[in-house]
């Protein structure tokens, strides 16, 4: 968990690839969803607005959705 006393669980987190899901769970804080999925926490609070797209060329490129709950 991280640094808030909260225990609400507020995001949701969906990973995938195409039509493959890798990744569904909900969390408390953006930081907990940075230490799971291995990003900065400022990485994970601009893919929360929408601000940051990751722009590769890769064929299974994953998509990252983060989902505010409450």
């Amino acid at each position: 968990m991280g640094r808030t006393n909260q225990h609400k669980l507020c995001w949701k987190v969906i990973v995938s690839i195409q039509d493959t899901i890798l990744h569904n769970d909900e969390y408390i804080s953006l930081r907990d969803i940075a230490e799971e999925l291995n990003l900065t926490y400022h990485q994970v609070a601009d893919i929360s607005i929408g601000r940051k797209r990751f722009n590769n060329n890769f064929k299974y490129q994953p998509k990252i959705q983060i989902i505010k709950i409450s």
